[in-house]
């Protein structure tokens, strides 16, 4: 592999690790929200945004999921092609 294809590779995984921060801080930040709203009131308002926050907790719990796979996938190709 040349060195501009590394270079790009550990630009993605990077890019890859900060997509998983981010898919963490919102994920932590709607169960906080949940807690929050339900905590303040019981109206049907608060059955909507806590639907809509669960829903933004699962999506986002199969993005990091697809990109936290890609990443690996692309370790585990750089150090095939960095062994042979």
């Amino acid at each position: 592999m040349n060195e501009n294809a590394a270079v790009a590779q550990r630009d993605t995984i990077e890019l890859c690790q900060k997509i998983l921060r981010i898919s963490t801080g919102i994920i932590l930040a709607a169960f906080a929200l949940i807690i929050v709203v339900t905590t303040i009131s019981t109206q049907e308002w608060v059955l909507l945004v806590g639907k809509a926050l669960y829903y933004i907790i699962v999506l986002d719990a199969f993005v990091s999921l697809g990109v936290w796979y890609y990443r690996t996938r692309l370790e585990k190709s750089m150090v095939g092609e960095g062994a042979g």
